[in-house]
Order: C-alpha cells, then sequence, then structure tokens
C-alpha cells in the first residue's frame, strides 16, 4: 500500500467543491481549528497560493492512487531552531483508518531532516484524537506535555497532547 502513497506541493488546481465540502464535514474538523473557520473555494485556493509563495511553511497534498485525500503541513519552520510543526488531515473518509497517515508522517520526517535540515518536528493533538495519536507514536514521536483544556472542539474543551521528534537521532 504504501507504493500508492505519494505527496506533493499542493496547488490550487487540485481545489474544488468536492474538496471544499471535507471542511463542512463535522467528522473531518472534529479535532481541528478549520471547524471555527470559514470556507469557500476562492478563499482555498488563495490559502493555498500563500503556502507556494512562503518560505516558513510547506503544503503537500496527500494523494492515493493519484487520488487527492487530504493534507500535511510543515508550518512554524524556524531556520534559526531548525524545528518545525506538523498538522494534517485525511479528508476523504474512505481512507479512514488505513494507516495511511502513518506512512505520511514517514515521509514528512524524512523530508524534514534530508530537504529542509531541520532538527525537530512537533505536533499537538487533541487528547482523543486516538488515530492522530498513534499515527505520531507509530513514528516514534514522544509525548512531551499535555495543556489542560487547551482546545475547544464542538462546544467541548480538551486536553492537547504535545509530541516532538528529534530527527538527528532517527
Amino acid at each position: 500500500m504504501n507504493d500508492n502513497i505519494r505527496l506533493k506541493i499542493l496547488t490550487e488546481k487540485y481545489i474544488n467543491n468536492d474538496v471544499l465540502k471535507w471542511y463542512f464535514d463535522k467528522e473531518v474538523t472534529r479535532f481541528s481549528d478549520n471547524q471555527h473557520r470559514k470556507f469557500n473555494l476562492n478563499m482555498q485556493k488563495q490559502y493555498v497560493k500563500n503556502c507556494q509563495l512562503s518560505n516558513s511553511r510547506f503544503l503537500h497534498g496527500i494523494f492515493f492512487d493519484n487520488t487527492y485525500i487530504g493534507n500535511i503541513l510543515i508550518s512554524n519552520i524556524s531556520n534559526y531552531h531548525k524545528t518545525a510543526e506538523i498538522s494534517y488531515f485525511i479528508g476523504d473518509k474512505r481512507y479512514w483508518g488505513k494507516g495511511i497517515m502513518t506512512t505520511v508522517i514517514k515521509m514528512v520526517v524524512h523530508i524534514a531532516k534530508d530537504s529542509l535540515k531541520l532538527n525537530k518536528l512537533y505536533a499537538g493533538v487533541a487528547s482523543e484524537n486516538y488515530a492522530s495519536i498513534k499515527a505520531l507514536e507509530k513514528n516514534n514521536f514522544i509525548k512531551e506535555g499535555k495543556r489542560i483544556q487547551h482546545l475547544y472542539y464542538n462546544s467541548k474543551y480538551y486536553d492537547q497532547i504535545d509530541y516532538g521528534l528529534l530527527l538527528n537521532y532517527f
């Protein structure tokens, strides 16, 4: 299955009304700040374009058998500290539960280490986002801390679990 997964720097040509539906799906955005944002086609295309122009964030589309199914973002890149944050989601629910994100995170770890020459990646995850926690831990991310009631999703507070991975030991 890993041979079927590809990452590509996302371009506006992949943003359409079907993709936009991901951001309105309460299951897809259950543990995402996207549930608090407004979305339309032009705004999403502009966001993708802004990511392309940025030196501090890289938005990759996740493709399975050439079908665009989600995103992974490397952001908050600090050239001084050699750190960056990752955030991700699979919008097409037909691809949930197949281990795809575990593979995608592994791919991004290699990009961060080999191409971006970073020392560390980090991610913050809602305490009940078990799939995300599992994907990070399978990639050797270590729990570094917990922020109590730090996230507010769907009228409920969640703890944020902070994970990190030192790339020079990977």
